[in-house]
């Protein structure tokens, strides 16, 4: 099931949809040998993220001034950013599990559709460099919070769905969603973070199968709550 949209709003975004893998890899499955594998793999694509991303940052800060001189957003950076966007969640969906394909170079989708659209009149406010950036993570701060809770409840799903997978060889619909959900909710923080959106990110997920999702909501919320706890006492007591 596709997630829960709010469609005329433009906050909802991005777009994203993968249909449930069939017949997943026992292989991959296997609780922190099929992870370590996985990342093991994934060395050489991660490489590469690294180059993709130095080169995104620059065309984003050049992109900044783009749109403070032209009031347009510059299709060189809509077009790798978008690229980068991919690319990341095939990494994510790989490592989730949500599919069992190698994620490979390019920033081309074929399992799964991943689109937000390019901004047609960017806030100059918000493209001033620094400034308008350390503004959007003021803003973000809520939202950053909730996607810290339906992030770790999702990691929590994951483990598992592993288990699950080893047993009944399906990957548990209700979990493979929140792990879905979880990735756009990552997704539009960055989008907006990094001035690809200047709608506030949709807190929206799919809350089908709402009984598991609430669990995990709620796994992830206390986890999350005692994260902060822990970093605030450190602070306090260094």
């Amino acid at each position: 099931m596709p997630a829960r949209n709010n469609r005329g709003k433009d906050n909802f975004y991005p777009k994203i949809s993968i249909k449930n893998i069939k017949n997943p890899s026992l292989l991959y499955a296997f609780p922190i040998f099929g992870l370590i594998l996985k990342i093991i793999m994934l060395i050489p694509v991660l490489i590469e993220v690294v180059f993709v991303t130095i080169y995104a940052m620059i065309l984003t800060l050049l992109n900044s001034f783009y749109v403070l001189f032209t009031g347009k957003y510059w299709n060189e950076s809509y077009k790798i950013n978008l690229g980068f966007l991919r690319l990341s969640t095939k990494i994510g969906f790989f490592i989730y599990g949500l599919t069992d394909k190698y994620p490979g170079f390019n920033f081309s989708t074929k399992d799964f559709t991943l689109i937000f659209a390019k901004p047609n009149k960017p806030n100059r406010f918000y493209a001033v460099p620094i400034i308008g950036f350390i503004v959007r993570i003021i803003l973000l701060i809520p939202y950053l919070i909730y996607d810290s809770v339906i992030r770790t409840g999702a990691l929590i799903g994951l483990l598992v769905s592993a288990f699950s997978v080893l047993i009944n060889k399906k990957y548990p619909e209700s979990i493979f969603e929140i792990g879905r959900d979880s990735t756009r909710v990552n997704l539009a923080a960055s989008i907006y973070l990094f001035g690809l959106s200047d709608a506030y990110p949709s807190f929206s997920i799919s809350m089908n199968h709402r009984t598991t999702k609430l669990i995990l909501i709620v796994i992830g919320a206390i986890l999350t709550a005692m994260d902060y706890f822990r970093e605030l006492l450190f602070v306090l007591l260094r």
